[in-house]
């Protein structure tokens, strides 16, 4: 399974990198409360789904960012994809941003089915994989979470908890916001930063479903969703070491 998560995920990287050079597929087709859908977006992900229903023709049910639930044969897998996650970073010309894939039996339909996954980061050339075989992996390399830093990814917006705020001064740690909420949990789980906090309860889990199934296979890693576990559900987090989430918590 990993294998063509991998394939449908370097298709999609290519497919954005060369309409980010090109920049084409900015136009925005429409808006969602305070999200919009532009172009690319749906390119991508309409690509996306039809290499998993070639991959996977015995059945799957696709839940996606732009379109929704996408249905197909017996539903016997389940996928989770954010094809652009930092498409605003992708329309301001900014090259930071990610593609977010993964999938496993479809059991309940929440988080907890989910065993495989691949965040690709497409200006990079990036890409993080897990399952249950492998474990989680960066180029195909093993990954040991080393922190290193006091560096606490956030979720900005016209929205800002004083809540967000509060953690990262009591905490004496430096909130940061890259644009993309599937690689700042990758960093995370990483440890290239010490943690990720978003409690607006609007992120939409399918956004970072990715980068939370790979966290799952990195020791030290852990994370606490306020919220449903469905992937179209809306939620808050607080994600790092078992430290900064009891502290983080606490608050």
């Amino acid at each position: 399974m990993l294998g063509v998560l991998e394939a449908v995920a370097a298709r999609v990287s290519q497919f954005l990198m060369s309409s980010f050079r090109s920049g084409s597929g900015t136009s925005i087709v429409a808006t969602k409360e305070d999200d919009v859908t532009r172009e690319v977006d749906i390119a991508a992900e309409e690509m996306a789904y039809h290499m998993l229903r070639e991959g996977f023709k015995e059945g799957g049910v696709l839940y996606a960012e732009e379109r929704g639930v996408y249905r197909w044969g017996d539903e016997r897998y389940i996928f989770v994809l954010d094809p652009l996650d930092g498409s605003l970073n992708y329309a301001a010309g900014v090259p930071l941003f990610s593609v977010s894939l993964a999938a496993g039996r479809y059991k309940e339909g929440t988080l907890s089915d989910l065993e495989y996954a691949v965040v690709a980061v497409p200006p990079t050339g990036d890409v993080y994989t897990a399952g249950p075989q492998l474990g989680a992996r960066v180029n195909g390399k093993p990954v040991r979470r080393i922190p290193r830093s006091n560096i606490v990814f956030v979720a900005v917006s016209n929205s800002f908890p004083e809540k967000t705020c509060e953690v990262v001064r009591r905490l004496g740690l430096r909130g940061r916001s890259l644009g993309t909420s599937a690689l700042e949990l990758v960093f995370a789980a990483e440890g290239v930063a010490r943690g990720f906090v978003d409690l607006r309860g609007k992120l939409r889990l399918l956004d970072v479903a990715g980068a939370l199934t790979f966290g799952k296979y990195v020791t030290g890693f852990r994370y606490v969703i306020y919220g449903d576990t469905r992937p179209d559900s809306r939620i808050s987090i607080i994600a790092g070491d078992e430290e900064f989430i009891n502290a983080a918590t606490a608050l």
